[in-house]
C-alpha cells in the first residue's frame, strides 16, 4: 500500500495551527481560579508563607500564551520590619506551549515587574528566607491511603528562567548597619534545578548611582533561601571600569574578595555612603569576610592616581548589644592634585541656596551618636599638592554615648598645627570644647585644608584658640562661648577684592596693585564672651602706613563692626591716614566711612609714641623670626589711651537673647483653666 506523504504533510500543517488555536481557546476558557488557590496552597506548604494577589490570575493570548497577575504579596517572618517580605505590581507567568497540547498548564518562565524585595536579619542571626513548611505533622494519613508511609516533603514546581525589571532590593543586616537598597532595572536568573548553579545576568544601581552591569554564578536558589547562597563568581562592568567579585557564603561565614580598576573612584560613593572625591584612574584590591558577628572589609591597596592607601574597617555589637565600628587607614602618599571634591546630587544642586553664613549650622548629634560607638583613625604619611609639605598628619575621630572627641594635627611646612573638639552630649545642651593651635604654618596651606580660601598669599601665622560654649550644634555653641583667639600673621598679600568698598583715600594710603595690598605683619587678639568675640587690641603694619584699632564680631547675629586708625610711615602720605568705621555681616554689604573727628578722641593732646616706630624698635630689638606686631599688640592700649572708649560694641537687641539657651514658651494652661 502507498503511503499518501504528500497529503499526510498537508493534513499535518493545518492541524497544527489548528491544535495551537484550541489549545489556546482551551486555556483562556478555563476557570483560573481552582489553578490559583492550588499554587497558593502550595507555596504555603513549601514555604508556611501566604501568597496572595489583589488582582486575579487572567489569560493573555498572543505568539506567548501567559497568566499575569497584579499586586501579588509574599508574608514575611513574623519578625520582620513589614508585613510583606516581597510585593510585585505584575506577575507574568509563561505557558510551556507543548504542555497545551497536552491539556495541561507548565510555567515555563516568570517575569516580575516593579517588585520590591526586602531581605534582613533579626538579633539572632535568623533571615527572613528561612522557609520552612508548616507543622502539619508527618505520620501516616488514612485518608491519604498512605498508612505504611511517611509524607513527603512538597516541592515546589522549578521554574528555569526568571526575569525581574524595575525592581528594588533592600538588604538589612540588623542594628547598627545601614540597609543596603538596590535598585534592578533589569536582571534574568536562570538553573536547570533549585540546587544548581544560578546563573546571573543584572544590572544593578544604588540610588543616584552608577550602575553595575555583572555576569556569573551566584550560588542556588536553594542556597539563597537558606540565607547560605554557595560560591560568588561574577564580574562585568562599573563606571566606564571593570569589577570582579569573587568568594562564597556558607556555614562557616563570608567571604569575598573585591577587585576593580576604573577611570573614577567616585562611583563607590553611594554604594559606601561617603562623599567618595573625584580622581583617578584607580585600582581597587579588597576583601570582606563575617566572622560570628563581626562583618570586616579590609582594602589591601586603593590607588588613586598617585595617591596610595591602606586600611580596614570593623563592624560589631558588644555584650550590651551597642554597634561598634571601628576605621583604621594608613595613607602612604595623598597628592591633592588628583582629587576634586565629591561630585554633588541632583537634589543638592537644585535646593535653593541661602545667603552665605559666616557661622554654619553643624549638628553634633549625628545619626549614630549615643547609639552606638565609633573609633577612626587615619594616619597620612606626606600630602604633596599645597603650597607647602604636610608630613605626619594624624585623624581620630571617636565616639560614644558619652562622649564625642575629634582631633587632628600635622607637620606643615616648618610648623605645625593641631585641632581638637570634644562634645560632651549629656545634660540639657551638652557642652563643646574647641582647642587650635598652629606655629609658623602658611595660612593659605591651612585654609585650604578646611576646606575654605581666605586669599592670603605667601603669609606664615601663629593661631592660639581656646572656646568652650553649650549647644546642640555650632551655632548655638558658639552663639554662647567664651573664650579667646589669638592671631599673629608675618609678610603676605591681602586680595584686593574685600578692601574694594573702602573709601578711596585708604585705598590710596594701603597701595598696592591689582593683585592686592602687601602687609609686614598683622596680630591680633579677641576676647569672646557670651557668643561676642571683641577685638580689643589690633595691629597691622603695611609698607605705607601702621593701624591700630578694634571692634566686635557678633556669633549670634554675624555681624562686625570695626574702627581703624592708621598712621602713615610718610609726611607725604599723611593727609590720607583717616580713622576709618566698617560695619557689615551675612546677608548684608559691607559699608565703611571715614570719621577724622574720632583721631582726636583716640590719640589724646600732647607728645605721643609713633606706631611706627614702635613696630620698627620691636622688629629691630626681637630675636630672629619674631612677628613685631605681636611684640607691640599688648601695649595698644597704653599707646592709644583713649581707642578703648570707642571701641564698637553690640547693641541691646543683639544682646537679648542669649545663644544656646531654648527660647521662651507660654506656660501650659492651669488645671482650673482646661
Amino acid at each position: 500500500m502507498r503511503v499518501p506523504w504528500k497529503r499526510l504533510t498537508w493534513i499535518l500543517a493545518a492541524a497544527v495551527p489548528v491544535a495551537a488555536v484550541a489549545g489556546i481557546i482551551w486555556v483562556g476558557t478555563r476557570d483560573l481560579s481552582r489553578f490559583q488557590s492550588r499554587m497558593t496552597e502550595q507555596v504555603r506548604k513549601v514555604t508556611g508563607r501566604e501568597l496572595a494577589a489583589r488582582v486575579p490570575l487572567t489569560i493573555k493570548l498572543g505568539t506567548q500564551p501567559a497568566m499575569v497577575a497584579e499586586g501579588v504579596t509574599l508574608t514575611n517572618a513574623s519578625w520582620g520590619s513589614r508585613p510583606d517580605l516581597a510585593r510585585v505590581r505584575k506577575l507574568t507567568l509563561f505557558l510551556d506551549p507543548a504542555s497545551l497540547f497536552l491539556g495541561e498548564v507548565k510555567v515555563g518562565r516568570v517575569l516580575l515587574e516593579g517588585a520590591d524585595i526586602v531581605v534582613e536579619r533579626n538579633d539572632v542571626g535568623d533571615t527572613n528566607l528561612d522557609m520552612l513548611p508548616p507543622p502539619d505533622g508527618s505520620g501516616p494519613h488514612p485518608g491519604e491511603n498512605r498508612s505504611l508511609r511517611l509524607r513527603t516533603s512538597p516541592a515546589f514546581p522549578w521554574i528555569t528562567t526568571i526575569e525581574v525589571r524595575d525592581s528594588v532590593l533592600t538588604i538589612a543586616e540588623g542594628q547598627g548597619r545601614p540597609p543596603v537598597v538596590l535598585e534592578i532595572p533589569a536582571a534574568t536568573f536562570k538553573s536547570q534545578a533549585p540546587n544548581q548553579p544560578l546563573q546571573l545576568e543584572a544590572k544593578l544601581t544604588a540610588p543616584q548611582a552608577t550602575p553595575l552591569e555583572l555576569t556569573g554564578t551566584a550560588g542556588s536558589f536553594d542556597g539563597w533561601m537558606r540565607g547560605l547562597p554557595g560560591n560568588i563568581d561574577v564580574q562585568g562592568g562599573f563606571g566606564g571600569g571593570k569589577i570582579a567579585i569573587k568568594g562564597g557564603v556558607n556555614a562557616k561565614g563570608t567571604t569575598l574578595a573585591i577587585t576593580s580598576e576604573g577611570p573614577d573612584v567616585s562611583v563607590f560613593g553611594p554604594y559606601v555612603r561617603l562623599p567618595v572625591p573625584s580622581g583617578g584612574p584607580y585600582a581597587l584590591n579588597a576583601k570582606a569576610g563575617t566572622l560570628r558577628s563581626t562583618f570586616k572589609v579590609e582594602v589591601t591597596s586603593l590607588k588613586v592616581g598617585s595617591s596610595e592607601l591602606a586600611g580596614e574597617a570593623v563592624f560589631r555589637v558588644d555584650r550590651k548589644g551597642t554597634p561598634t565600628v571601628t576605621v583604621n587607614a594608613d595613607v602612604s602618599r595623598l597628592d591633592l592634585g588628583d582629587l576634586k571634591a565629591a561630585p554633588s546630587t541632583a537634589s543638592a544642586a537644585n535646593a535653593p541656596q541661602g545667603p552665605a553664613r559666616l557661622v554654619p549650622t553643624m549638628p553634633f548629634s549625628a545619626s549614630w551618636l549615643g547609639r552606638s560607638a565609633l573609633s577612626v583613625t587615619v594616619r597620612l604619611s606626606e600630602i604633596v599638592g599645597l603650597g607647602s609639605k604636610v608630613q605626619n598628619a594624624s585623624v581620630t575621630l571617636t565616639s560614644s554615648d558619652t562622649r564625642f572627641a575629634f582631633r587632628a594635627a600635622a607637620t606643615v611646612g616648618g610648623g605645625s598645627a593641631g585641632f581638637d573638639l570634644v562634645y560632651d552630649p549629656t545634660g540639657r545642651i551638652g557642652q563643646a570644647t574647641l582647642t587650635a593651635s598652629a606655629s609658623r604654618v602658611s595660612l593659605a596651606d591651612l585654609t585650604t585644608l578646611l576646606g575654605f580660601d581666605l586669599g592670603l598669599r605667601d603669609a606664615v601665622g601663629d593661631i592660639d584658640l581656646r572656646l568652650r560654649g553649650g549647644g546642640r550644634n555650632t551655632r548655638d555653641a558658639l552663639n554662647s562661648a567664651s573664650g579667646s583667639i589669638e592671631v599673629a600673621v608675618t609678610k603676605g598679600l591681602w586680595p584686593r577684592s574685600p578692601l574694594a568698598s573702602w573709601p578711596g583715600e585708604t585705598q590710596r594710603l594701603l597701595g598696592g596693585g591689582d593683585t592686592g595690598v602687601p602687609f609686614n605683619c598683622i596680630a591680633g587678639r579677641f576676647d569672646v564672651s557670651g557668643g561676642v568675640a571683641s577685638l580689643r587690641r589690633l595691629v597691622v603694619d603695611t609698607p605705607r602706613t601702621t593701624m591700630v584699632g578694634g571692634g566686635y564680631l557678633s556669633l549670634r547675629s554675624e555681624g562686625f563692626e570695626f574702627i581703624l586708625a592708621p598712621e602713615a610711615r610718610d609726611n607725604q602720605n599723611a593727609g590720607l591716614a583717616s580713622t576709618l568705621r566698617i560695619k557689615g555681616g551675612s546677608g548684608r554689604e559691607t559699608a565703611s566711612a571715614l570719621e577724622p573727628n574720632l583721631a582726636r578722641l583716640i590719640i589724646p593732646a600732647g607728645a605721643v609714641q609713633s606706631m611706627s616706630g614702635q613696630i620698627n624698635q620691636a622688629a629691630k630689638q626681637a630675636p630672629a623670626g619674631a612677628n613685631p606686631c605681636a611684640i607691640v599688640a599688648p601695649r595698644v592700649e597704653g599707646l592709644r589711651p583713649g581707642l578703648r572708649a570707642q571701641m564698637p560694641v553690640p547693641s541691646a537687641a543683639d544682646m537679648r537673647q542669649r545663644g544656646g539657651r531654648p527660647q521662651a514658651q507660654t506656660a501650659g494652661p492651669q488645671r482650673s483653666q482646661r
